[in-house]
């Protein structure tokens, strides 16, 4: 009894430490929180251009050669893209922009219809007035006017003030975004090339009691979110064009503009055709197209929304993550809940890894099951459910610096 007493204990004792040293790695984190987007991006180009990058080398082309052969690639076909989509996309904005006074005159005045019906009719939800939705989302300026509605000169040079503070931060914002854009291909980049040296350093900081098992849980956690990453910047590339097209169909003004918020919303599962759904009707009842084009748009995005759903979707979720789509909702709700757009971004992969540490600890731990069955066990469901496509297993390398461990 007192060795399981004293064994408790020790547990007990390395779980408040395991809890500590979380904790200040946590803060240290905070502070130095300005790192992490560039390292994001740059890691999930790593996770994109390393693949191709492993095949180029198996050929005995040199990674600092395949790395630039990719990047000029990949150089070359956004400058194509924008060659292709760019007119259309100035056009279509310039056209926006032009008729914007337009369409929210028109948009005004069925919100103000719909609240008119909604109180007249007794309707169980009483739909307010634009004028009411606009002043709950309007600064508070009322007390910056006097009864004439004249500005006073103190207040005419306060709100000067706040909006060169805004101009202000909103410059701030562009300029760190568009640090990261910068500095995140060059880490990457550094990273490709030095990725099987980093590999060779990080397996030798892991005690060799516990080489195996941080093996098998990184080369998992590698095929992975590399499936995932690839995988869900495809569907969102094809749920973009499919509204685009479904929408130039029906003859929707601003269809490549519509088609590109899809795909952009795409990038959280699930929720990309509902997003772009609201922009097209509002379009289609705002620029003489009626209702009958309003319901043509809801049906478009009602069908991209199905063959995401059904077809296209299931290829990352279930072959890549392996995640049921229950788990994937109730991940974003509480995702998005705590940390909003950002939270929601980041769920499915977080569950991901989650669901893979923690299903190799309670085999490892609690069935006490070998490795190698482990290991064997994950090979067979890889090969038939991982394998293949744009969901492909990543981190595979040949060669003297390689191993087959993913990561590590």
């Amino acid at each position: 009894m007192s060795d399981r007493i004293r064994s408790a204990g020790s547990v007990a004792w390395s779980l408040v430490g395991l809890l500590i040293l979380l904790a200040l790695l946590g803060f240290v984190a905070w502070i130095f929180r300005v790192i992490f987007p560039p390292l994001v991006l740059a890691g999930v180009i790593v996770f994109l251009c390393n693949p191709t990058v492993t095949r180029l080398q198996r050929h005995r082309v040199p990674r600092a050669a395949s790395a630039a052969l990719i990047y000029g690639a990949v150089l070359g076909a956004l400058v194509l893209t924008g060659l292709f989509v760019a007119p259309n996309v100035s056009r279509q904005t310039d056209a926006l922009a032009t008729e914007w006074p337009d369409l929210q005159r028109d948009i005004e005045q069925r919100v103000d219809d719909l609240a008119k019906q909604s109180q007249d009719g007794n309707w169980p939800v009483q739909i307010p007035t634009y004028a009411n939705i606009e002043k709950q989302f309007a600064p508070s300026d009322a007390a910056d006017t006097d009864d004439d509605g004249t500005v006073s000169p103190a207040e005419q040079k306060d709100r000067i003030v706040r909006q060169f503070k805004s101009v202000r931060a909103v410059f701030q914002q562009v300029f760190h975004v568009g640090l990261i854009f910068v500095l995140a291909p060059v880490l990457a980049l550094y990273l490709l090339i030095d990725l099987p040296h980093i590999r060779r350093v990080l397996r030798g900081l892991v005690p060799e009691r516990n080489r195996s098992d941080v093996m098998v849980i990184t080369r998992r956690l590698s095929a992975a979110l590399g499936g995932y990453v690839r995988g869900q910047l495809a569907v969102s590339l094809l749920v973009g064009v499919m509204s685009a097209l479904g929408l130039l169909i029906i003859g929707l003004p601003y269809w490549l503009l519509v088609g590109m918020v899809a795909g952009i919303f795409n990038l959280i599962p699930l929720i990309g055709p509902w997003v772009g759904a609201v922009p097209a009707i509002a379009i289609a009842l705002s620029t003489g197209g009626g209702t009958h084009q309003a319901l043509l748009a809801a049906l478009v995005m009602a069908i991209v929304q199905q063959i995401d759903n059904h077809l296209i979707s299931p290829m990352v979720m279930q072959r890549a993550v392996k995640l049921h789509p229950t788990v994937v909702i109730l991940a974003l709700l509480a995702a998005g809940s705590l940390w909003g757009f950002v939270g929601m971004l980041i769920a499915v992969p977080t569950a991901a890894a989650l669901k893979i540490l923690v299903g190799q600890a309670w085999r490892r731990l609690a069935l006490d099951e070998p490795l190698d069955e482990i290991e064997a066990r994950w090979e067979l469901d890889s090969e038939s459910t991982v394998s293949g496509g744009f969901v492909e297993r990543v981190g595979t390398d040949v060669g003297p610096d390689a191993d087959a461990t993913g990561l590590v």
